[in-house]
């Protein structure tokens, strides 16, 4: 089904690293989702946005979930310039509880882009990555059980985190995310953003996508006229009559009631994800790694392997992709 164009309001596109960067001039707090875990588009974007003009004058901060929080004097480290070995920071993204395969090298060079931004500014000025995930040690796992002390508490722990490394330092942050961890169900705020809000904090809340705004084949051609990338603020433009479906569950609705601005990255088509290519993960330590947590989840480890190098990088939506395998239910308590 292809969603044809109608007569409604026009959505004005704006350059995104711009618009960002202005957001901070009156909010204290930016929420942007990812439009899918490891999106080149997107995060060569952000690496654009980090090191533009105006920037760090404005944020202090950014929030990642891909973060292990025990990583964080490590990483303050690394961010800061010092002579630390990556194989020592590497685990603040590859160790967190919420990506159980292989993670995208999309963030490790988000993090070395960070520092290289900071080795430009003066010290009052450099950025901080506060790491948004609980502390989980995975050489201490052993059984799901191990797991479950840290999986049902990720939103908890990340706003706590904000709260405490951003807020109560009275400085600005970008928080990043999976876009279902931001995103508002029929214009209610989900659980970091209420929080942020009974901290009498006011976030913005950005939504990527792409002109896919249902299924595989629900293609908007109204998107055909914007910019790629471009940043458009939902109210009073067609993009916010858009019907959704929350995929986390909730009440249907629109897009507008989904955020506040909309960051579109291009077609459906020219998105691609980057995964880790086969030979960084076959019979390497970190390859042997993945495939005990994969085991210790599903009792067998699902294929987590890329097929040749050269496939490394893939389109980021697909009508065949299988889904992830459903993540087993924890053991019971016990008495």
């Amino acid at each position: 089904m292809s969603i044809q164009p109608s007569r409604a309001q026009s959505a004005v596109p704006q350059n995104p690293v711009e618009a960002i960067v202005k957001l901070f001039d009156t909010h204290r707090i930016v929420m942007l989702g990812e439009v899918q875990h490891g999106c080149r588009q997107q995060w060569e974007l952000l690496q654009e946005l980090v090191a533009a003009p105006g920037f760090s004058e404005r944020v202090n901060d950014i929030v990642m979930e891909f973060g292990n929080a025990r990583y964080q004097d490590v990483v303050d480290r690394y961010i800061a310039g010092e002579n630390v070995p990556i194989e020592q920071v590497a685990g603040a993204w590859q160790d967190t509880v919420g990506a159980f395969g292989p993670v995208s090298p999309v963030y490790g060079k988000f993090y070395a882009a960070v520092r290289a931004v900071n080795k430009k500014l003066p010290k009052q000025r450099r950025l901080r990555i506060v790491l948004g995930d609980p502390p989980i040690d995975w050489d201490q796992v052993q059984t799901r059980a191990d797991i479950a002390l840290f999986l049902p508490f990720r939103e908890e722990f990340y706003s706590s985190a904000v709260r405490l490394q951003v807020l109560a330092k009275k400085h600005k942050a970008l928080l990043i995310m999976g876009a279902g961890h931001f995103r508002r169900s029929a214009g209610r705020p989900g659980f970091i953003e209420n929080q942020l809000l009974m901290a009498l904090v006011q976030p913005y809340v950005i939504m990527p996508g792409s002109n896919m705004v249902g299924g595989y084949d629900d293609l908007d051609t109204r998107f055909d006229q914007l910019p790629a990338p471009s940043f458009i603020e939902i109210n009073g433009s067609w993009i916010g009559s858009i019907p959704t479906q929350n995929p986390r569950g909730g009440q249907p609705g629109s897009l507008g009631q989904t955020a506040d601005a909309y960051l579109y990255l291009g077609p459906r088509d020219k998105l691609t994800v980057i995964a880790n290519r086969r030979s960084d993960l076959e019979g390497t330590p970190y390859g042997k790694e993945i495939e005990r947590r994969l085991t210790i989840i599903f009792d067998k480890a699902p294929d987590f392997l890329p097929q040749p190098d050269d496939l490394a990088e893939r389109p980021a939506f697909s009508r065949t992709s299988p889904p992830p395998p459903p993540l087993p239910p924890m053991e019971k308590p016990q008495p």
